[in-house]
């Protein structure tokens, strides 16, 4: 999984031992060990929230986007005349969504 990161300006980011992130220094602030450091490469270390995140996007990714089984059986009531509308449900559930709206 790549996320491309922009509009931070020239400047890369650099974490802390907290994980937050800190401005890296620029110039005459920078020491040996932060040169000697970008030299080699940055790292970064993902918490364990993070890579349950990135865990669950990649299940959710996988995931199919609708039930073929129940969109087929759906198709074929609609096509034979045998799908029937619960108008009372229906009326309920946009009830229900403009009590949620109204909330807001």
């Amino acid at each position: 999984m790549t996320n491309k990161i922009s509009g931070y300006g020239s400047q890369p980011l650099v974490g802390n031992a907290q994980g937050k992130s800190v401005d890296r220094p620029t110039g005459s602030e920078t020491s040996g060990k932060e040169k000697a450091a970008a030299s080699r490469g940055d790292t970064v270390t993902l918490t364990e929230s993070a890579r349950a995140l990135a865990r669950l996007s990649e299940a959710v990714a996988k995931a199919p986007v609708s039930d073929a089984a129940r969109v087929d059986a759906l198709k074929d009531a609609v096509s034979t005349n045998t799908y029937q509308v619960n108008a009372e449900r229906v009326a309920d559930k946009l009830l229900a969504a403009d009590r949620e709206l109204a909330g807001r």
